[in-house]
């Protein structure tokens, strides 16, 4: 009987090509969109259930309150806090502390023995007992002690290759770093790194049981201060983790009263599960590795329902347009004894095998599409993915579900009619004006409207974030690497070289180049006032000319000397937050909290506000001192050939620093970064905007086709009776005028309070214009006279003759 059903519904899908293609071609392109969007929300769930017993790992959060910065919540804590906790409680069975400074912090390794040297991101710092908590398969060694001998390191399989090839890599040396800082690691494995999705990505692993770094760790013993360390803590089975979360207060006082009171802050902990951080983390500061957000993949799945339901919209509008060629089929079926149940199965059938039909297609044309969309949004997607039995038995039922939903009202509908009234020709369905076609013809000029309001706003945002004042003069900025003590001991030989080079402006240094997070903090507070009361003020160092080289002005004072010592640059927010007049500020002091001493800042100069971090976040207070030895030079170009400009800078590099690689940015490309989740929300929101507005289009064509077949004789006796085809055109086009209207009444608000919530993660936003919503309206309704149109001037112009031939 099945099988008899599909043989029916594959003939009547052959009979009527046009109808089928238009519904083949809206369900395949909605089924694309909905399962390329499910492949990448798929793709975000999974982190860290490699692990053994990952459920049972936590890391520890920060949550700091204090003048000046309000409250922030950090992934970092404050050294001690780890194995104080095991210590105090049985529960705690393991903990680890891992120190990780940013990408722009590359360690430089090399071989022992060999010249050729890499700037390597992700170095890691851990305590010995890293392994522990997170199981890394080893491909070399033993993950039990790899880290427990002072300047042990471990290698991921990736850099193992790059820097030793096919040669076995255990127990050979490592030089991490140059000059008198340099250190002589040994490596003591080589560890799987595809080994499953994870916050953690580590190039290499240093040991904790080491120089610099590793030593300056080990010697915090301040529970308030310095919480830069992502400290994880392993719980026994069965531990009760509320219970230890109420007691983490009492803990911090224990430990940290007399710190906290030091300072002024009020700080609190947090257990994060560790397999809740990928997707649940925003707002929180200083991870370790890209994050999602949960929020931002419901959005998605959001529009992907939509999109498939514009598609469903779609097929029960052609489907029932052209239900009176089915009518005396219909009628010819039921007086031979079919009953409406089988009726309804077999348009089912027909649907669910349209629906299937488009879902197989969709899976070479997504697997077509995918470098698109890895870039679209900046994924990672294989055709793994594609093809996992997860996203198959989902496309299964996604194709089953669709062609049941889109089948469903058609398939009542059309097995209602009444034999009697079709075999006598007098049929007359009358489902155009139903209230709930008119539903969903609405529900899609909503869908529409909306969506393209937000792309008006989003681009707007976007817009005004690249148009926005930085603070600082982005466009010809070049940043150049100091990475080690050598480049460091030779930045005023390279400066020097640097500024007698042909397209070089301006040249100075800095602790960060513009744009880059500035993560490091200072407790001060005003002469004479409360010690105990602390603001938060980020600071960096900068060599002279700094200011002048990126185009930060100075709005009062002057510039930093060679000479200074005590004497600072503050930005706007600084006074603003100690509430010093601009007028006053020069030779004011700031006062730096030092766990029981203290140190005066005087101010020389105040530079105006730019931007150091999100632009999610608002600019926050900042102290800049005079740095002799910066991580990065600074240069301002004036030409247009950067490649010879790179040349003879590199050139002049290798002149003295020969064994260290020659690494730049620039910054324009870096400040990019600051707005590239909203680029990339932009450009989602347009080209799925674009699919739902064509699929949208398909379902308007099946609806006035529809009407024209319905008021064929209406508009036949009309012609005769000497109406024009501009008023048949209009005749056919008012209602869904109207339609667009009322959709424009309910997507404007609903747009507006969505798009006014997603504007309250800026600071620095755009204001919602009204005129934005008048633009959307206009452009569906555009959109729809054109897709209308066509059908109606065809209809308008055909001859009356054949409509009425057979009254």
């Amino acid at each position: 009987m099945i099988r008899n059903y599909f043989k029916i519904a594959w003939r009547s899908l052959q009979k009527n090509k046009l109808q089928t293609f238009i519904n083949l071609l809206g369900l395949t392109v909605g089924t694309v969109c909905c399962l390329s969007i499910l492949i990448y929300v798929m793709a975000q769930f999974g982190y860290e259930k490699q692990f053994k017993n990952s459920n049972s790992i936590y890391r520890i959060t920060t949550t700091v309150t204090s003048d000046g910065i309000g409250t922030q919540v950090s992934a970092g804590s404050s050294p001690p806090i780890a194995f104080a906790l095991k210590e105090d409680y049985p529960e705690v069975k393991e903990v680890c502390r891992v120190v990780y400074f940013g990408e722009g912090n590359n360690g430089l390794l090399r071989a022992t023995g060999s010249d050729k040297a890499y700037y390597e991101p992700r170095g890691y710092i851990a305590d010995s007992t890293f392994f522990k908590l997170f199981n890394y398969p080893f491909l070399e060694g033993k993950p039990e002690g790899a880290l427990n001998a002072p300047n042990a390191v471990v290698l991921s399989k990736s850099l193992a290759m790059k820097i030793f090839g096919n040669e076995k890599a255990l127990g050979k040396t490592l030089v991490l770093g140059s000059g008198e800082g340099q250190q002589t690691l040994t490596i003591k494995g080589v560890f799987k790194d595809d080994f499953g999705k994870s916050h953690l990505n580590p190039n290499y692993i240093l040991t904790m049981n080491s120089n610099g770094v590793g030593s300056f760790v080990r010697s915090v013993q301040n529970f308030a201060t310095q919480n830069f360390a992502l400290t994880y803590v392993k719980l026994i089975t069965g531990a009760n983790v509320g219970g230890l979360q109420k007691k983490l207060p009492v803990f911090l006082q224990r430990h940290g009263a007399a710190d906290l009171a030091a300072v002024g802050f009020e700080k609190s902990l947090s257990l994060q599960k560790v397999s809740d951080i990928h997707l649940y983390s925003k707002g929180i500061r200083s991870q370790i590795d890209k994050i999602s957000d949960i929020n931002y993949l419901y959005l998605l799945l959001i529009l992907a329902l939509f999109i498939q339901l514009v598609a469903c919209i779609n097929f029960i509008n052609l489907s029932t347009a052209r239900a009176n060629k089915r009518a005396k089929e219909i009628g010819v079926r039921k007086a031979i004894g079919a009953d409406k149940g089988d009726l309804i199965r077999q348009f089912l059938g027909e649907s669910v095998l349209l629906s299937l039909f488009a879902s197989v297609l969709s899976l070479p044309l997504t697997a077509l599409a995918l470098p698109f969309v890895n870039e679209l949004t900046q994924g990672a997607i294989g055709y793994s993915n594609i093809f996992s039995w997860p996203i198959l038995v989902t496309l299964l039922g996604l194709g089953i579900l669709t062609g049941l939903i889109a089948g469903l009202y058609p398939a009542l509908i059309l097995s209602s009619i009444k034999p009697v009234k079709v075999l006598k020709s007098s049929v007359n369905l009358n489902i155009g004006n139903g209230y709930l076609r008119k539903g969903l013809v609405v529900f899609q000029f909503v869908v529409s409207i909306g969506l393209i309001s937000s792309v008006i706003i989003i681009s707007q945002q976007v817009r005004h974030s690249q148009k926005m004042d930085m603070g600082f003069n982005k466009d010809n900025l070049i940043a150049i690497r100091l990475g080690t003590e050598t480049d460091l001991r030779n930045f005023n030989s390279l400066a020097t070289q640097f500024s007698s080079i042909k397209g070089v402006a301006e040249v100075s240094g800095s602790n960060n180049y513009p744009s880059e997070l500035i993560l490091g903090d200072l407790g001060m507070h005003l002469p004479g006032k409360n010690p105990t009361h602390l603001t938060l003020v980020h600071y960096t160092g900068v060599s002279p000319n700094y200011f002048n080289t990126v185009g930060t002005k100075l709005l009062v004072g002057r510039d930093l000397r060679s000479n200074d010592s005590i004497q600072v640059v503050v930005n706007k927010a600084t006074l603003d937050a100690f509430n010093i007049p601009l007028d006053k500020a020069i030779g004011s002091i700031l006062v730096q909290a030092n766990e029981g001493s203290s140190t005066n800042h005087e101010l020389v100069g105040v530079a105006e506000d730019y931007h150091f971090a999100s632009l999610k976040e608002e600019i926050a207070p900042m102290l800049i001192f005079n740095e002799t030895s910066p991580g990065w030079i600074i240069l301002k170009a004036n030409t247009n050939n950067y490649k010879n400009l790179l040349n003879d800078l590199e050139r002049s590099w290798k002149n003295i620093n020969a064994n260290t690689p020659f690494v730049f940015n620039f910054v324009d490309k870096e400040v990019e970064k600051l707005y590239a989740e909203e680029k990339r929300l932009g450009k989602i929101s347009v080209v799925f905007t674009s699919l739902a507005i064509l699929i949208s289009c398909l379902g308007l064509f099946g609806l006035v086709s529809f009407v024209a077949e319905q008021k064929k004789k209406e508009i036949g006796i009309r012609k005769v009776l000497g109406a024009s085809v501009q008023n048949m055109v209009r005749l056919l086009t008012k209602d869904f005028v109207r339609l667009v209207g009322i959709a424009f009444i309910i997507a404007a608000p609903l747009a507006y309070v969505v798009m006014q919530k997603w504007l309250q993660d800026f600071p620095y936003r755009i204001t919602i214009e009204w005129w934005v919503f008048l633009i959307a309206g206009g452009a569906a309704l555009l959109i729809t006279l054109l897709t209308v149109s066509f059908q109606a001037i065809k209809a308008a112009i055909a001859n009356p003759v054949k409509s009425l031939r057979t009254e």
